[in-house]
């Protein structure tokens, strides 16, 4: 079994930049509207993941 690893084209990594700007954001913004602290919004990501 080939094993290659996978690299990402610029547009790629562009994509995935803003995505993670976006999602950024958007914790940041639930944290100052709601008492959710990091912890919970780590366990969000990963249970979203």
């Amino acid at each position: 079994m080939e094993n290659t690893k996978w690299i990402p084209t610029d547009v790629e990594k562009e994509v995935m930049e803003t995505v993670w700007m976006q999602i950024k954001g958007a914790c940041e913004k639930l944290k100052e509207e709601t008492n959710a602290k990091n912890e919970h919004i780590r366990m969000m990501l990963k249970e979203m993941a």
